[in-house]
Order: C-alpha cells, then structure tokens, then sequence
C-alpha cells in the first residue's frame, strides 16, 4: 500500500519540530549569507524570527532579507568564558564588509541579544563568495 501523500504543511511542521527556536529565512534563497548560529543550553527568550528583523537591519540586509538565515541550536555541553549563548555569524566578505563595519555588527549583535536578558560572545567569519557552493531539496515523500 502507497503512503499518503505529505501535505507542504505538514513537512514544513516536521522540519521545524526538532528546534526550539525555528528557523527564519526564505527556502529559495540558494545561498542565505549571513549565517547566523546560535548556540545556547537553555531556551531563548526570544524566537528566531523576532531577531531576524533585527538582524537584517544589524548585517545591513534590509533590501534583500531572506539572504540572512538564523538558527537557534541548543547543545547539551559546551565551554564557556562567562557568555550564556555563543553566536556564530559566517558571511560573504564584500568590500563594504570592512573589519570596522563587522565588528561594530558583531556589537550590536551581542546588544540585541542583551536586550533579552542574554549574556552573549559574538564572533564573525567573512569567507571568499567564489568558494561557496550550495544546493536545495524540496523533498519528497517517502513512498512517492
């Protein structure tokens, strides 16, 4: 016997369902820079798409937001050196992407996510766009 065919909906639900946070971003960008990871032992105060707006304004994206992508990961482990939630950014560097402008960003990061209660350790990595490869899969249903 066949299996029924999965709803959009429904795989959507599913995809999300491991995470705490969610993830926001557009599914046809094909390469969504920035990145930005978030890592923490306990459950944000705030959810992902709340600080993707933020963000979008913080990495200088605002015309083109669905190339910035959050994730919120929670890790059973990790070191620390006083942070509550490390925060992993990887973007394209561009030449308006200068040490200064990154670092002021990585501030204003690490700002934001103070503002809800958030003890955080900021790091940037900017890496060469002719390096980067991607792919996207709609999926399928199993069966189907």
């Amino acid at each position: 016997r066949r299996a029924p065919r999965a709803s959009p909906a429904s795989v959507a639900r599913a995809r999300t369902a491991p995470f705490r946070c969610w993830t926001a971003g557009h599914r046809s960008a094909k390469a969504t820079m920035p990145l930005v990871k978030i890592f923490c032992q306990r459950a944000l105060n705030v959810k992902a798409v709340e600080l993707h707006k933020s963000l979008v304004g913080i990495w200088n994206v605002t015309a083109t937001p669905q190339v910035l992508k959050v994730m919120c990961l929670n890790v059973a482990d990790a070191s620390s050196s006083g942070e509550e939630v490390y925060v992993d950014i990887r973007a394209k560097a561009k030449p308006e992407r200068t040490p200064e402008v990154v670092q002021k960003a990585c501030e204003e990061t690490a700002e934001l996510l103070a503002r809800h209660g958030h003890a955080a350790n900021v790091r940037a990595e900017l890496y060469e766009p002719s390096l980067q490869y991607s792919a996207f899969s709609a999926g399928r249903a199993e069966g189907a």
